[in-house]
C-alpha cells in the first residue's frame, strides 16, 4: 500500500479530531473534517493509478456507506460516523503495520471491517458501564423498572444465537478460552442493555425539549409520542430540517421527546485504530484459531 505511514497518520489524526468534537462539541463533528477525510481517501485511491485497486476500494467504501446510511437513518449512529468509516475504507484498505507485532495474520477482509467490529464491541462495553450501574442502583433503591416482553424475547434470542454461533465455531476450530470469555462478555452486556433499554432511554437519554433546543440530526423518540400524531405528520426518527419543520407545524411551544443524551461513538473508533497500530489487526485476535488466512 503506497504512502502507508502517511495514510495512517491522516486517518489517525482525523479520527482524533472527530473524537474531540464528539466528546466536547455535543456530538457535533464538523462537516469540513469528515468530508476532508473522505476526499483525501479518494485522492490516495485514485493516485494508485491501478484500476483493480480503485474498483476494489471504491466498492468497499460504497458498501460501508450504504450500510452506514441505513444505521444513520434509523438513528443508530451519526452521519459523521458513517463518513469516518468510509474514509477508513479508502485510506486504509489494509491493516497498518503494528508497532509490537512484526508477523501479522491476513484475514482477507477489508481493514474497516475490523475497526467496525472492535469499535462496536468497545461501544457495548462502554455503554454498559455508562448506564447499567445507575440502572442497578435505581432497582436497589426500589424504583420501578419495567421490562417489556419484547425486550425479554430479544435478550433471550440473543443468548440463543450466541450459543448456536459458539457451537458452530467450535465445530470448525477449537476456540481459545480468551475468545470465549470476550464473546460471552459482549453478549452479557448487550443482552442487559436490551433488557433495560426502555428504562435507560427514558431515564438517561431522552429529554423533553422545545423547538429551539432541537438540533439537526437529533433523534426523535417517536415511540414516546402519540402514534396518531406520528402517522398524521409522517414523522421520522432522524430530525432533518424537513422533520423539524413538521414539528413546528405541530406546535412551536410544544415539547418533544428527543434523544439528547445519546452516547458517543467516535472514541471507540479511535481506540480501535490505536489498538491496530500497537498490536495489529484486532479481528485476528477474535477470529477462530486455525481459520486464519
Amino acid at each position: 500500500m503506497e504512502f502507508a505511514v502517511l495514510r495512517f497518520a491522516i486517518c489517525f489524526i482525523g479520527c482524533a479530531g472527530a473524537t474531540y468534537y464528539d466528546l466536547f462539541n455535543r456530538r457535533n463533528v464538523p462537516s469540513w473534517l469528515t468530508y476532508s477525510l473522505v476526499a483525501l481517501g479518494a485522492l490516495f485511491t485514485l493516485a494508485s493509478l491501478n484500476i483493480n485497486v480503485i474498483a476494489s476500494n471504491g466498492l468497499v467504501a460504497l458498501v460501508i456507506f450504504v450500510f452506514g446510511y441505513i444505521l444513520y437513518r434509523t438513528g443508530q449512529i451519526g452521519g459523521a460516523d458513517v463518513l469516518v468509516f468510509v474514509s477508513i475504507a479508502l485510506l486504509l484498505p489494509e491493516a497498518p503495520q503494528s508497532i509490537f507485532l512484526q508477523a501479522q495474520s491476513q484475514l482477507g477482509l477489508p481493514f474497516v471491517v475490523s475497526v467496525f467490529v472492535l469499535s462496536g464491541m468497545l461501544a457495548v462495553f462502554g455503554i454498559f458501564l455508562q448506564y447499567m450501574p445507575a440502572t442497578i442502583y435505581d432497582i436497589a433503591r426500589g424504583e420501578k423498572v419495567s421490562i417489556s416482553p419484547s425486550q425479554v424475547l430479544l435478550a433471550a434470542a440473543t443468548l440463543v444465537f450466541y450459543a448456536a454461533f459458539l457451537y458452530y465455531l467450535n465445530g470448525i476450530a477449537e476456540l481459545p478460552q480468551t475468545q470465549i470469555v470476550v464473546f460471552a462478555a459482549v453478549v452479557v452486556c448487550a443482552t442487559s442493555l436490551f433488557a433495560f433499554k426502555d428504562h435507560i432511554s427514558d431515564r438517561y437519554m431522552i429529554r423533553m425539549v422545545g423547538i429551539d433546543e432541537i438540533d439537526e440530526e437529533d433523534i426523535l423518540a417517536v415511540e414516546k409520542m402519540d402514534p396518531r400524531l406520528v402517522s398524521r405528520y409522517k414523522l421520522d426518527k432522524l430530525l432533518t430540517l424537513k422533520e423539524i419543520e413538521k414539528l413546528k407545524k405541530i406546535g412551536k411551544k410544544k415539547k418533544f421527546p428527543v434523544y439528547k443524551e445519546m452516547p458517543v461513538f467516535m472514541p471507540y473508533v479511535f481506540i480501535a485504530l490505536a489498538v491496530a497500530l500497537l498490536f495489529g489487526n484486532p479481528l485476528a485476535y477474535l477470529y477462530p484459531m486455525g481459520m486464519l488466512g
